[in-house]
């Protein structure tokens, strides 16, 4: 299956601890959203991203091909069957100019806006860096860094 990861499923060695046969496909764009910190953390002491819809924007990340039964484990790291977050299925324009369906995860009821957690977002930069996306949209997450807690 198709995952879009924007968040700190960019960073490729986060997301292989708990998908391992994860494959990067390709960057990928999902027109008309943004990232926004909408749920507070326990465990990270900050917000964790979302996509909220915002005409006009853009939000960069990249396709992984996760084998099924994998993207059950990142279901429950996600809290999915808790009601926090949910997968849905997006079509996002793969750096190629083709749609593709890719599931994501979203902030089930965002709250907030809270303050970026640190350590959440240097997950999201290294991935950033690591897939060699835009530099406009890196300089984006260092300012995100910047400001968080």
């Amino acid at each position: 299956m198709l995952h879009f990861g924007y968040g700190s499923n960019l960073n490729q060695g986060f997301l292989r601890r708990y998908c391992p046969g994860a494959e990067y496909v390709m960057k990928a764009f999902l027109p008309n959203y943004e990232v926004q910190f909408r749920f507070w953390s326990k465990r990270r002491q900050g917000g964790i991203s979302t996509i909220i819809e915002k005409p006009g924007g853009l939000v960069h990340g990249v396709i992984y091909d996760v084998p099924e039964d994998e993207l059950k484990v990142l279901d429950e790291l996600e809290s999915v069957p808790q009601g926090l977050y949910r997968r849905e299925t997006f079509l996002v324009l793969g750096e190629g100019g083709g749609w593709q369906e890719a599931d994501l995860y979203r902030v089930a009821s965002p709250k907030g806006p809270f303050t970026p957690s640190r350590s959440y977002v240097e997950l999201m930069l290294a991935g950033a860096r690591e897939h060699g996306l835009d530099p406009g949209y890196v300089r984006k997450i260092e300012e995100i860094l910047a400001r968080s807690a």
